[in-house]
């Protein structure tokens, strides 16, 4: 058994005789084929104006002048807007590491390279709010020089010339201004210094006694043991 299967859709149009013997030559076809046309459309790189991905701009690198021994602190920055883009780098200073490096040099003994200059080498590092409240605390008060005695003002002499003009010894005073006047007790009248029960010398005086004993060539004193 044959079976014929045909697949696909015909629609012809005829009109007029196909016989050539009939001499009608006028006869149309209409195949009924659909023409069609097909546009693809490239989007893809210089296929429209600006439609290439711009360049980025990227930051240049910055190498730090003088090794380990410099302050300067490289800063890059860029940025990228549309085909205009912009690249910085730069170099700036670090105060704190200025103030670090500047005490260094003043209070090194010169046998050491420094200058041997302790008192001024703290005078630098109390520049710093932090620090200036860190010696406050721990009763070793930033050097203040006095005219009237041509001393530095240590202990309550110090903090007494605090009290009488913060905006001018205390640094930080205003930033910080309520722990100042509670640490001074401004505004309120100081007792007078009570006598110790302990009559021995305080550790400001046992350190500095070590000092001079080694200094000496003596046996340095310990503090637990003056």
């Amino acid at each position: 058994m044959l079976y014929l299967l045909t697949a696909g859709i015909a629609d012809a149009q005829v009109t007029g005789d196909l016989n050539t013997n009939s001499g009608n030559t006028n006869s149309t076809i209409d195949s009924g084929n659909v023409s069609t046309s097909e546009t693809k459309n490239y989007n893809g790189s210089g296929s429209a104006p600006f439609s290439t991905p711009v360049p980025t701009a990227a930051a240049p690198t910055v190498m730090g002048g003088g090794g380990n021994d410099s302050c300067l602190i490289p800063e890059q920055s860029a940025y990228q807007i549309s085909i205009f883009g912009r690249a910085k780098g730069s170099m700036v200073q670090d105060p704190a590491c200025n103030r670090r490096k500047d005490a260094r040099l003043l209070g090194t003994p010169q046998e050491q390279g420094g200058l041997g200059l302790q008192v001024s080498g703290i005078s630098v590092m109390c520049d710093s709010p932090a620090i200036f409240k860190a010696m406050a605390l721990a009763s070793t008060p930033c050097p203040i020089y006095s005219l009237e005695t041509g001393k530095l003002l240590v202990g309550r002499d110090g903090y007494m010339a605090m009290r009488s003009q913060p905006d001018i010894y205390v640094v930080g005073y205003a930033s910080d201004r309520a722990f100042w006047d509670a640490f001074l007790k401004m505004g309120e009248e100081l007792p007078d210094v009570l006598p110790q029960e302990n009559s021995g010398p305080t550790l400001s005086e046992r350190f500095r006694r070590s000092r001079r004993s080694n200094d000496d060539g003596a046996e340095p004193v310990s503090p637990d043991n003056p």
